[in-house]
């Protein structure tokens, strides 16, 4: 059976949820990708996937021109490879995939990873506008594959009667990860703890309020922001190290020297970065917002807080108590393997495919 992803925001944590995806549903299917290039998209992406995966790009601008053109530019592609089921990803995609698999009768299959009208940096007339299109394109496509619990109920409400909706969530290739991370060299002794974040310095992730947390441990806790470039983390303090965009190897082993993880962002569908640092067994201290209070149970695999104040002293506390991080640490790894391994979360996505697959034409 043949999946054709179409992928516009295809860097981060997108990349990693699709490339995960390739390699668990395997037995049966292939898989080809539509995307379109970021700035931060890595140049030797094809190495995170099978190598059978075959790669199409497709420019997918913003605009009403940019759009009709990816639009066709995406049902020629459907009609010349001939897929069974398009699987749309983020919501640029979602827009221009669904139109171009329902203008070529192929049923489809959308993931927001993170519904655009969720976002806090932009105007209130800007979300509504965004969740007027979301509701509007629900109606080209077959099923929504949710990742987040969030997510989920909030697809449930667009889709409408007649669609499916599935709660497929995040998950880590287990073996992969710990592969990568094994030949990393162990970090030194240190007097102090480290802690730190994983991606991209963007309104998402609220950089500020990460500096603000780092300020306040300053002298009790080093810092780092594993994929930040100086230019684009202005905001934080000099004392926070910005190692730069790194490529997945590299920046997972930068994760597995930290003691702590910190993520404050601001909304998500369901952070890769967060599952990752749960499966190297860290105790991940993050902003208590729907999708973060799904995946870590709050004095058991890591802390959730609503402010900075709240935040600091929280990782004060993990700095200060070198059991109760490993504790959650390991409260953390048990959490991912019991619930987010994606050989076995994944076969829902192969179930999803071949039910839509009978629906073709």
């Amino acid at each position: 059976m043949h999946i054709l992803h179409i992928v516009e925001s295809f860097a981060a944590g997108c990349l990693t949820a699709l490339s995960t995806l390739c390699h668990a549903v395997r037995p049966g299917f292939r898989h080809s990708v539509a995307y379109a290039l970021r700035e931060e998209t890595p140049p030797d992406f094809a190495s995170q996937f099978p190598p059978d995966v075959e790669f199409h790009a497709v420019p997918m601008g913003v605009g009403v021109l940019p759009g009709l053109r990816a639009c066709r530019e995406l049902s020629a592609l459907i009609h010349g490879i001939r897929p069974d089921v398009v699987h749309c990803h983020s919501s640029k995609a979602g827009v221009y995939g669904r139109i171009a698999a329902l203008h070529r009768h192929v049923p489809s299959v959308y993931t927001p990873h993170g519904f655009a009208f969720l976002r806090t940096d932009v105007a209130p007339v800007t979300r509504a506008a965004f969740r007027g299109v979301e509701w509007l394109v629900a109606r080209a496509g077959q099923a929504i594959a949710a990742c987040g619990a969030e997510e989920y109920v909030l697809s449930r409400q667009l889709a409408g009667r007649g669609r499916t909706v599935v709660f497929v969530r995040n998950a880590v290739e287990l073996p992969v990860l710990d592969a990568l991370v094994a030949s990393a060299p162990a970090r030194g002794a240190s007097e102090r703890v480290l802690a730190g974040t994983c991606g991209r310095a963007v309104p998402q992730r609220a950089p500020e309020l990460f500096g603000d947390i780092a300020r306040r441990l300053h002298g009790e806790v080093d810092w780092t922001w594993i994929g930040a470039t100086e230019a684009a983390a202005a905001c934080l303090p000099s004392h926070v190290t910005r190692t730069g965009w790194l490529d997945r190897a590299a920046a997972l082993s930068r994760v597995a020297e930290l003691d702590i993880y910190v993520q404050t962002s601001r909304w998500e569908g369901l952070s890769y970065s967060i599952l990752e640092a749960m499966a190297l067994g860290k105790p991940v201290v993050a902003t208590r917002i729907p999708s973060n209070e799904v995946v870590i149970e709050d004095g058991v695999t890591g802390f959730l807080g609503n402010d900075a104040a709240e935040l600091a002293e929280h990782v004060r506390r993990l700095s200060r108590d070198a059991g109760l991080r490993a504790r959650m640490g390991a409260a953390a790894r048990a959490c991912i393997a019991d619930h987010y391994d994606a050989r076995r979360s994944y076969e829902a996505y192969a179930d999803l495919y071949r039910r839509l697959a009978r629906t073709k034409g």
